[in-house]
């Protein structure tokens, strides 16, 4: 979803594929920078990376009382600044007008010479409000869920074999009571609770709270489709402000390939898979754009290498042109806005 559909919805918009391009990987390297290695230049210059994510089974850090504001607050749940409690208004909601109204000030940097790059970081950031809504990035009561109730609801039969076997896997991992999970569970983190299911598109499924009796029922196919509409009118506006990316066209209609989205969506099967099944639309002309224009395969490892040579570079300043050093220069922004202005501005302070 973070890449292919973004640089879907980029090039639909009418961005020139190296934008788009660029846009995608960033918005997908929001939960591949891991790597908090500070690299170093013989002549003395430092480069030190933003960590936007943690891997699952990074459980000292995913548990970091005092990190999860660093990390999961603002690049996976941004919060939604609803309710009467801090932890309340800590939960993620789609399409918020806190998150609209950050979109608006990034668009604002759209000549900056960061702005795909904070662009791309915004799309997964406003991508998942409509996913994690519910759940907050930070040790909560709020976020515990009966691990009993989690109920796909319209797996064909290869994707529930699939899914039973990865509930299974986690559970057994972390444990509904015991296990690993008996490090975190005690005020657990995010949609940890619910595993993968939020972030497959095209599952329904149901899910109850501990803290509440009701039975919560989740369409991810409808989420996810408001969600590339939004993206793409988020794209639509970047386009219409910024100099230099655009393909010279007017973009493609939405609504006009709305049907065909859904249906990419809808598809079951595992991630490889569903990444084909946007390339291969794509490639066909089916979304829009001509027919034979293929979207390139997601490789972290250009902006890896980009980190990993700084300290081979025979100008050390060199790096500031790079696409990773932009990303870095998006994520120490955006944590910093968010953290430090947008939301005390709206009384609500996390760190």
């Amino acid at each position: 979803m973070h890449y292919y559909a973004a640089y879907a919805m980029a090039r639909m918009a009418g961005l020139r594929p190296k934008a788009a391009g660029t846009i995608a990987t960033a918005s997908q390297y929001v939960d591949d920078a891991v790597d908090a290695d500070i690299r170093h230049h013989e002549k003395g210059n430092k480069l030190a990376p933003i960590v936007t994510a943690h891997k699952l089974l990074e459980l000292t850090e995913n548990r970091d009382v005092n990190d999860q504001p660093f990390v999961w607050v603002p690049f996976h749940f941004f919060p939604g600044n609803k309710g009467k409690d801090f932890t309340e208004q800590l939960l993620c909601r789609k399409d918020s007008p806190l998150i609209n109204e950050l979109i608006d000030h990034y668009l604002d940097l759209h000549d900056c010479p960061f702005a795909l790059e904070l662009i791309g970081l915004v799309a997964h950031v406003y991508a998942d409000t409509f996913s994690h809504s519910g759940f907050s990035g930070v040790s909560s009561r709020q976020n515990k869920v009966d691990a009993a109730s989690i109920t796909p609801l319209n797996a064909a039969a290869p994707t529930a074999t699939y899914l039973d076997k990865k509930l299974d896997s986690f559970f057994r991992m972390f444990g509904f009571q015991g296990g690993l999970w008996t490090n975190v569970r005690r005020s657990i983190i995010s949609n940890g609770a619910v595993a993968v299911l939020p972030d497959l598109p095209y599952l329904e499924w149901s899910f109850r709270y501990e803290h509440s009796p009701e039975i919560f029922k989740r369409n991810n196919v409808d989420t996810f489709l408001e969600a590339c509409r939004k993206m793409h009118a988020m794209f639509q506006r970047f386009v219409s402000l910024s100099t230099g990316h655009d393909d010279g066209t007017s973009g493609i209609d939405f609504s006009t390939k709305e049907d065909r989205i859904k249906d990419i969506l809808s598809f079951q099967d595992g991630k490889t898979q569903r990444s084909e099944k946007w390339r291969t639309a794509f490639t066909k002309g089916e979304l829009g754009i001509k027919p034979g224009e293929e979207i390139p395969l997601y490789d972290p490892a250009l902006w890896d290498k980009q980190r990993n040579h700084f300290p081979g570079l025979d100008k050390p300043q060199k790096v500031a042109a790079s696409n990773i050093y932009h990303f870095y220069q998006a994520a120490s922004l955006h944590r910093h806005y968010l953290l430090r202005e947008l939301l005390p501005k709206h009384n609500l302070i996390v760190v």
